[in-house]
């Protein structure tokens, strides 16, 4: 047995592992997540009148949470039209509704084939007001929400190109531990 051999590969294969445990390699996973929130049924607005609907949303903490709403507005022909499109928090239906100056309102705006995107922030009932009342014919809406998530994991591994180096050197020192011990010691004879 060859004593530096041994402690030498020793001292590697130590070295390689505890490199190898020390090195992290860090990974980010984008995590994406959709719930419907409201079917696409056709609602029918007569002229003169709007139509509401409320939807209680539950956004998820410390992710990125965004509404996505599709909204198809035509007459009763079937020819494509438009309609005004609101939509508010709860805490702000007197004022989005106000006919005068409306404010407060997430959307206020006409609509006639569209997509819209809303960040959300709160926990909260949410109404969907689709309004006809300067209108002299019908209109049927045809609308569906969904509800976006997405954030980003970190997760730790030990699986980078530092970390298989540190392994090889770990697996050079066990082949030298090996020599160390199975090689034969020449006592020289006076």
């Amino acid at each position: 047995m060859k004593f530096t051999a041994v402690l030498l590969g020793a001292v590697l294969v130590i070295g390689g592992l505890l490199a190898y445990s020390v090195i992290p390699n860090v990974h980010t996973i984008p995590v994406q997540s959709s719930l419907l929130l409201a079917s696409p049924l056709p609602i029918v607005i007569r002229p003169g009148f709007q139509a509401e609907t409320q939807q209680n949303i539950t956004i998820l903490p410390d992710r990125s949470n965004e509404m996505i709403i599709n909204v198809t507005a035509s007459l009763d022909s079937g020819s494509p039209s438009s309609i005004n499109f609101k939509l508010f928090a709860g805490s702000r239906m007197s004022s989005c509704t106000n006919d005068t100056n409306p404010s407060g309102c997430l959307v206020n705006e006409i609509v006639s084939n569209e997509t819209i995107r809303v960040p959300l922030n709160a926990s909260t009932t949410y109404y969907f007001v689709f309004d006809n009342k300067d209108s002299s014919s019908s209109r049927i809406v045809l609308f569906s929400a969904s509800l976006f998530t997405s954030s980003v994991e970190t997760m730790v591994a030990r699986d980078g190109e530092l970390n298989f180096v540190a392994l090889g050197f770990g697996g050079v020192g066990l082949l030298v531990v090996l020599y160390g011990v199975a090689a034969k010691t020449v006592i020289p004879w006076e």
